[in-house]
């Protein structure tokens, strides 16, 4: 899950794409050049448009400027009359903006991004859309939950320049714990940071598959820019698997400063007799983590 190597290959797939609508426009002139009267007034077109282009404005540009404008007009009269698209005598880019060069100026195109965007959204989860802060509900938030959203909100914007690399968010079935980790996960992908999103269920399971060797994608969940569980606690306890594998990820992450998001119905109490003393210690320290409670009421019985 490398972002440089996704990045090169949709830059490299885009010019495949360049290379083809190039061809394939290349492959329609040469048809239309088989008429000898099509081919004279290209090859002249051609011609002083270069002439033209590469002329001083004075006279001589005007007059320049005047022929290539005349030669154009016969140009699209001859493919009027022959029922033809003046467009195509032009590539047909797939962007616009940048012709499939995947660059602005001197910056990526919007198109790279946009596809980096939906590449990173299918990585990391099976699900390929998320919730954003905008799709929050305020009439069925009290100020405790309107609160957590500003906190996640500010944390996502001053990222990476943040004190708590881990943050927990707590609350019972339906206060929005899910919803809230979605959001997040939305952010990071619009800026354009590898994201891994598991439920505890299915980190549990991708652990277990990766101890008996029959999985290699928990790395994923190590090297992530940003890792987010859902529903700690959830899970079964699979001996040598739940608790070893959990303190591994949030400890290796920590050490690297990668942040991971939890949430859980668990209070602290709950997790320290649940798993153990390390991977309490880790979720619990003050100097790194941020603890945030969502009001326990379930909103989607206040929706309906």
């Amino acid at each position: 899950m490398d972002k440089k190597k996704i990045i090169e290959e949709i830059k490299q797939n885009y010019l495949i794409k360049r290379i083809r609508a190039e061809e394939e426009c290349d492959n329609f002139i040469k048809k239309l050049r088989k008429d000898k009267y099509f081919n004279d007034i290209y090859t002249d077109y051609n011609l002083k448009q270069l002439e033209y282009l590469k002329s001083k404005y004075d006279q001589e540009n005007i007059k320049l400027k005047n022929d290539v404008d005349d030669l154009k007009k016969k140009i699209n009269l001859y493919l009027k009359n022959k029922n033809i698209e003046k467009s195509k005598l032009t590539p047909h880019y797939d962007c616009p903006i940048c012709k499939d060069t995947g660059l602005n100026g001197n910056k990526i195109c919007s198109c790279i991004k946009k596809e980096l965007n939906k590449r990173l959204s299918s990585i990391c989860s099976s699900q390929i859309n998320f919730h954003s802060f905008k799709d929050c509900d305020s009439s069925i938030m009290n100020e405790t939950d309107k609160k957590a959203t500003e906190i996640l909100k500010t944390w996502c914007k001053n990222y990476p320049s943040v004190s708590k690399i881990n943050i927990n968010i707590i609350g019972g079935a339906g206060s929005g714990k899910t919803f809230m980790l979605e959001s997040v996960a939305n952010e990071f992908i619009n800026n354009g940071y590898v994201v891994c999103f598991k439920t505890m269920f299915e980190l549990n399971e991708l652990a277990r598959l990766y101890h008996i060797g029959k999985s290699y994608k928990f790395s994923d969940c190590l090297n992530a820019d940003i890792l987010l569980i859902d529903d700690l606690g959830t899970e079964p306890i699979l001996n040598n698997v739940t608790k070893e594998y959990l303190y591994n990820i949030i400890n290796t992450r920590q050490i690297h400063k990668l942040p991971t998001i939890i949430s859980s119905n668990l209070s602290p109490d709950d997790i320290l007799n649940r798993y153990d003393e390390r991977i309490f210690s880790r979720l619990t320290n003050k100097n790194i983590c941020l603890n945030i409670m969502l009001d326990s009421n379930d909103k989607r019985l206040i929706k309906k």
